[in-house]
């Protein structure tokens, strides 16, 4: 790190009472040797990934591989959105302003904020205890309007884990929707019921076992699901080497399954969100067609990939229609 700062390296490794010793020859040596290395060091070394995704990673980003990249390996901003069900934009600035976190409205975006001062002051300020402003990805927001609820609809989201999708569909329709939240995991649901009352809507929780000995038909299905996480390793950089070409493999059998069972809840004429927080093809578009092929009862309305270069996470979503039984 002090090398690729520009440090001088003497001043600092010189034998001085509180400094480290001074180089061995060996370390001067492989320090000299640091440039030509790293000029020399395979493609996946120098932008900082696993290399068995090289290949998927050039299919997946093309011309905009290496832009992509060098976005994931910096630090992630700390994004909120705005509760429409209990404030505006405007009343949400001006609130944490007066508590000292600075924040500027994103562009295309009609409730996210960027905060620029005092971030880790945010969850103690009145705005986010009171339920007026979230915390979420920018990239997580977009996709949410992207498929934009409908108000007035019966809306499941089928892998809730803490609920920031439902939270976010609520304040989109004024909660003016029934809210209903389902995962393998109750235990990641813990907190949802305390968030949505705080948030000033209701939404009903649905255990394994009573959504599949219930006849619920949903106007939306939203299933964000597990993933490679390949969109969002700025925020969770060590999440790229929990990674293996075997656990890839599982994760897509894991979506494929989530997909003809979070399917079968929609009514006729109903819609189905699918989304990952991966730029993968395979875990994206890829799965898509692969369910279209063997459900022709549902079509493709449309889909979006949202890159990291555009500010946020790296963010699939797509829209599905079910057209009849």
């Amino acid at each position: 790190m002090l090398k690729l700062s520009g440090e001088q390296l003497s001043d600092i490794f010189n034998n001085g009472k509180y400094s480290p010793e001074a180089l061995s020859k060996k370390e001067s040596t492989v320090i000299g040797s640091f440039d030509k290395i790293v000029a020399e060091a395979p493609f996946s070394v120098k932008q900082n990934f696993p290399d068995f995704l090289e290949q998927t990673l050039i299919d997946s980003l093309d011309i905009a591989l290496l832009e992509n990249l060098k976005c994931l390996n910096e630090r992630a901003s700390l994004f909120l959105r705005v509760n429409r069900i209990k404030a505006t934009r405007e009343t949400v600035v001006n609130s944490l302003k007066k508590e000292g976190i600075i924040v500027e409205s994103i562009v295309n975006s009609s409730y996210g904020l960027n905060v620029i001062e005092k971030s880790k002051d945010v969850d103690k300020s009145r705005c986010y205890l009171t339920g007026e402003v979230e915390i979420q990805d920018i990239s997580s927001q977009a996709a949410i309007e992207f498929i934009n609820p409908i108000k007035g609809s019966k809306i499941l989201d089928f892998c809730a884990g803490g609920g920031g999708k439902t939270l976010a569909m609520a304040s989109l329709t004024l909660a003016e929707s029934e809210f209903y939240a389902h995962d393998v995991s109750m235990a990641r649901m813990k907190n949802l019921i305390e968030r949505s009352k705080r948030a000033g809507f209701g939404v009903q929780i649905l255990s394994t076992d009573v959504l599949q000995n219930s006849n619920y038909k949903f106007d939306l299905v939203v299933a964000d699901v597990p993933c490679s996480g390949t969109g969002a390793w700025r925020r969770n950089p060590g999440s790229k080497w929990w990674l293996t070409r075997d656990k890839l493999d599982e994760l897509l059998l894991k979506q494929r399954k989530i997909l003809l069972t979070a399917s079968k809840y929609v009514k006729i004429n109903g819609a189905f969100a699918y989304m990952t927080c991966s730029v993968l093809n395979k875990e994206n578009r890829d799965q898509i067609n692969w369910f279209l092929s063997l459900n022709n009862n549902f079509c493709l309305e449309k889909d979006t990939l949202i890159y990291p270069a555009q500010g946020g996470d790296g963010f699939y979503a797509s829209l599905l229609r079910k057209v009849s039984n």
